[in-house]
């Protein structure tokens, strides 16, 4: 029974670990954030993520957010 204990909390370190990936800036924007910096609407932001246009850098749930560099050179491209 310990060694599976041990075996579940490594599983689960090791995936909490992983949730986010590095940022160049440091910080990972919501939704919200990203479509105020870029002066989109929020369902044109969703909807861009959705169709792939704009990388997705980090999903947790439903929850999603977005490295502003990444997206704003999707963007220009």
């Amino acid at each position: 029974m310990l060694i599976q204990l041990a075996a579940l909390q490594s599983a689960l370190a090791a995936r909490f670990a992983t949730v986010a990936p590095a940022s160049p800036t440091g910080r990972l924007l919501t939704a919200k954030e990203l479509a105020a910096e870029v002066r989109y609407s929020l369902d044109t932001v969703y909807d861009m993520a959705r169709t792939g246009r704009i990388p997705v850098a980090a999903r947790k749930g439903r929850a999603v957010r977005f490295d502003l560099q990444a997206v704003r050179r999707a963007l220009a491209q």
